[in-house]
Formats: C-alpha cells, structure tokens, sequence
C-alpha cells in the first residue's frame, strides 16, 4: 500500500496537482495537507507506517479530509467481509458527496488459487468452500462501497501501485478531481 500511495502522489507531482496524505487506525497517526510538488514530502511522511492491530476510525479521518477543496481520495484498505467493513460503509457519504474516491486493497493470491485448485481430498473441498466465501463476502462489500458512491480497485499487490495510478488517471481524465 505505500508502494501504492508512493506512485498515485509521484504521479500526481508530474501533472502539477497538490497530493497530500493521512494515515490512520483508531487516531490520526500522520497527516501531509495537499500541497503543489507534495510528493517527497508525502514518501517521507508515511514510508515507516506499520499496520495496527486496532479498528480503523474512518469517520475520524474522513471528517479530516472531508471539508477540504473537490480531491481524488484513494483509501488503501483490506476488504474483507461486511461486518469489518460496516465503519468504512458508514462513513463513505462524509467523503462520496464532494470527493472522487477510490478504495483500494490487495487481492489475495492464496485465495484465488484455493478456488482455482482442483481438491486432491475431501478437506480440499471445504478450504475451497471458505476461501469461495471470503472471496464472495469481499464482492458483496466492493458492491456496497460501489452504491455509495466509491470506485473499487482491487489487484495484486505487485499490480496495486499500477491500478491505484490508473484509478488516478481514469479519475482526472472524466474531470472529477
């Protein structure tokens, strides 16, 4: 996900917008407003942020960003099934009215090989019925995030910084940002 963000505000420094960051779990833990050329300074703001193990208080930062002048918001987050998602769902119309946001995540190469892989035994079948679930219930949550007002970007993690910036890009071409 740095890798991610790294590249959308690199990008964002060459056609000469502001890029700016904010990460968060249950507080903010950085924040970079936009500004112009904005892109080292945002690589050095977040290259040492490690994952929590707490909530994630979307509503907090949303707020945070919220206010702020018509941006392309690219939240970098796990989607993972309704019930974990629900704040991020809550919290989507503080930004979807005035932004262009795209939430973004890893999909998990794991999974989609248990699915693919044809069972060798019974036990097989019941790993690929879970991991047939897990890959449902993050469709379901995609499609909700869709319904309020947010594109969905999920891909690799060696595709994430190429889907984000062209997320990015798709975003600026149709003038939403």
């Amino acid at each position: 996900t740095i890798d991610a963000a790294t590249a959308v505000v690199l990008v964002a420094d060459e056609v000469g917008d502001r890029a700016g960051v904010i990460a968060f779990d249950d507080r903010v833990r950085r924040r970079l407003p936009p500004a112009r050329g904005g892109g080292d300074a945002v690589v050095r703001a977040i290259f040492d942020v490690e994952p929590t193990r707490v909530d994630s208080d979307y509503e907090l930062a949303f707020r945070a960003v919220g206010s702020g002048k018509r941006a392309f918001v690219l939240v970098l987050t796990d989607l993972l099934e309704e019930a974990a998602a629900q704040p991020l769902l809550d919290a989507m119309p503080v930004l979807a009215r005035r932004h262009a946001v795209v939430i973004a995540g890893v999909t998990d190469p794991d999974l989609e090989q248990m699915v693919h892989t044809p069972p060798r035994a019974p036990a097989d079948v019941y790993v690929a019925a879970v991991a047939l679930d897990v890959l449902d219930a993050r469709a379901r949550v995609a499609a909700q995030l869709r319904r309020a007002g947010a594109d969905v970007v999920e891909a690799r993690p060696d595709l994430l910084p190429n889907a984000c910036v062209g997320a990015y890009l798709r975003a600026k071409a149709r003038a939403r940002l």
